[in-house]
């Protein structure tokens, strides 16, 4: 932490070195932290008696009367102010800052950059003028300016947390989640305290999948404010995505205990809620949302997946007005794109449905910014390096597994869930819902852009396992139903022999459908936005699975969602078979499983099976142009 002593040696250093409105404005910033500091009162007299030709700011109390106003929440006053002064004091670097600050909580950031780079005109060393410069470029969306900006505050500054923590969230926003959570343990580390820092280490801790350690730092957070309704909110969704769902509704109602309008809580409770198939709950709380935030477009699409909307409702008009007042490639407007798509094909207006979710899905694409050449690439890749991996020299013969791993892997939307759901019916096994330890650990050598070794797949065996293990529950077989891990069969196979594999086949016009009218909240399934490519995508997908059959023969157990749908007990008891499992009534009725589920099958999950789901796209045949004809009849 930034003592009181070290910002005076700092300010020392600028006299020294005749940086002298840097050396004021860092005295002026000790004595608005501690004002009692004399210290800092004297030498700020000093300096003022030294350099009278220099002494333009305005008084103590007027600077500090700003400060109030930008706490207090009122920023575009602030600014108004700090204009006026600076007519009088027009090399005031204080109030440039100030300026800054009030114009940034204001939301004119380009402004807010203006004033911020006035100021570091006038004192290029000041670190914390290059901090909030950072963050009024971040918020432009300017992230590689932005962390260019946090890093010069830090080389002025080695022990600043606050531009630790502001680096770690640019760096987040940019996608190197590594990298951000390096920057908030070291501004954790210099800082004990620093709440927000845990806050965020939990969410990137989450973000890349660590989840024991992101509840870790939620509690951390929590043990330092207690009642703090972000960490209790960040807490729920990392123990809903851990498959603690009743864990995450307590965590969520008490951080409405707290804050009882906070609209990500709320939200985040309704998600835990459908989950665990406790749809009114869940609708309930999506309106309380809307009663909250009218315009809140993303709990309208939650909302209109777990109501049928009726001719003249009120939410239809509602979300029509939201749509027609949205930015075209705004987030906004393609979450609502999908809610009215859902609400127009539940009054049987099929046309208008096609043309809300071509809307919505050319949204998501451009939001994304896909390109199906990398998804080739990927996959030439995975092909050119199965041979190295296959020919490696390991034998675990050794090292036993502590559990086993199922493997229920294919394209999303074509079953997985409901096949998850049926094997981790039995009382033997725990499932873990979508992992993504195998991408984590596994896709560098598995598309050979990490040395292909032995040394290279036991590690990665040993970092599966262990994590897998982790989230086993005490069960000896642990379901990971990750769809796209279809890609990683060759490694898995070799690197986990004990492992079952279980591909869902699906039909593949069912699937690309499925996939088109699904709003998916993560960013990994871009191809799924464009009919096109998702065609495209499916016959990468295709191609590879035909690929391993060739190589691995009846390693992969291959089970089609269409007879499982027709033949229930048939399939199911084959399946449990193979598995190595004794038979359990119970696989037979996955919708009694009260396990949370948090994919986009959740609420298919909770009914019977029921037979003709995968001809459903043919309702909206007329509509597509012919777009399937490259997947055959």
């Amino acid at each position: 932490m930034t003592t009181a002593n070290q910002m005076f040696l700092q300010a020392r250093t600028f006299e020294r070195k005749g940086q002298i409105e840097s050396a004021r404005a860092l005295y002026q910033s000790i004595l608005q932290s501690f004002p009692a500091n004399t210290r800092a009162r004297r030498s700020l007299a000093d300096l003022d008696r030294r350099h009278p030709d220099r002494g333009e700011e305005p008084a103590q109390e007027e600077i500090n009367a700003l400060v109030l106003l930008v706490n207090r929440g009122a920023p575009a006053a602030a600014a108004a102010q700090a204009e006026q002064l600076l007519e009088g004091y027009p090399r005031s670097l204080a109030l440039w800052n100030l300026l800054g600050l009030a114009r940034a909580s204001a939301g004119a950031t380009g402004a807010a950059e203006e004033a911020f780079r006035r100021a570091l005109d006038l004192a290029p060393g000041m670190a914390d003028i290059h901090s909030n410069l950072g963050n009024a470029l971040q918020q432009q969306g300017r992230i590689d300016d932005a962390i260019e900006s946090f890093r010069r505050a830090l080389q002025l500054r080695p022990d600043y947390p606050e531009a630790q923590n502001n680096l770690g969230n640019a760096l987040r926003d940019k996608g190197a989640t590594g990298d951000a959570i390096a920057c908030y343990r070291r501004a954790i580390a210099l800082r004990g305290d620093y709440v927000e820092a845990q806050v965020n280490l939990g969410a990137a801790l989450r973000q890349r999948g660590d989840l024991d350690e992101a509840i870790e730092a939620y509690r951390r957070a929590l043990e330092i404010r207690p009642n703090f309704a972000l960490a209790e909110t960040g807490l729920g969704t990392a123990l809903k995505e851990r498959g603690q769902y009743e864990e995450a509704v307590e965590a969520h109602r008490l951080a409405l205990k707290h804050q009882p309008d906070h609209v990500a809580a709320l939200k985040e409770l309704g998600v835990a809620l459908d989950g665990l198939g406790r749809f009114e709950e869940a609708a309930a709380v999506y309106r309380r949302v809307l009663a909250v935030a009218p315009g809140e477009a993303e709990a309208y699409r939650r909302l209109g997946a777990l109501v049928k909307f009726a001719p003249g409702a009120p939410e239809i008009a509602a979300m029509e007005r939201i749509h027609d007042g949205a930015p075209e490639q705004s987030e906004t407007r393609g979450h609502i794109c999908f809610a009215l798509a859902k609400a127009q094909e539940d009054m049987g207006d099929l046309a208008q449905c096609f043309a809300y979710l071509s809307e919505g899905n050319a949204v998501r694409k451009a939001q994304l910014g896909y390109d199906g050449a990398r998804d080739r690439a990927i996959f030439a890749a995975i092909r050119a390096s199965a041979d190295r991996i296959d020919g490696a020299k390991v034998d675990f013969a050794a090292d036993p597994a502590p559990v086993v791993p199922v493997f229920v892997l294919g394209m999303p939307r074509s079953g997985t869930t409901l096949v998850e759901q049926v094997i981790s019916s039995h009382s033997g096994v725990h499932g873990a819902g979508e992992l993504p330890y195998a991408t984590r650990y596994g896709e560098g050598l598995a598309t050979g852009r990490t040395a292909i070794t032995a040394g290279g797949i036991a590690r990665f065996r040993a970092q599966y396992l262990d994590q897998l293990a982790r989230r086993s529950g005490g069960a000896g077989f642990v379901t990971d139903k990750m769809p796209d891990n279809f890609r990683f069969i060759g490694l898995i196979a070799k690197a986990l022999p004990e492992a079952r594999i279980v591909h869902v086949a699906r039909d593949a016009r069912a699937v690309c459908w499925s996939n088109f009218r699904q709003y998916f909240a993560g960013a990994g399934l871009g191809f799924s936005y464009d009919l096109g490519d998702a065609v495209a995508y499916y016959r990468l997908y295709e191609g590879l699975m035909a690929f391993w059959e060739a190589r691995l023969g009846d390693r992969v157990y291959r089970l089609s969602y269409e007879a499982l749908t027709e033949n229930q007990e048939k399939e199911t008891r084959r399946l449990i078979a193979h598995l190595g499992l004794d038979w359990q009534e119970a696989c037979l009725h996955p919708q009694k499983n009260a396990r949370g589920v948090a994919t986009a099958s959740r609420r298919q999950i909770r009914e019977k099976l029921y037979r003709g789901s995968s001809a459903e796209w043919r309702r909206f045949e007329p509509f597509l142009g012919g777009a399937f004809a490259a997947l055959g009849s």
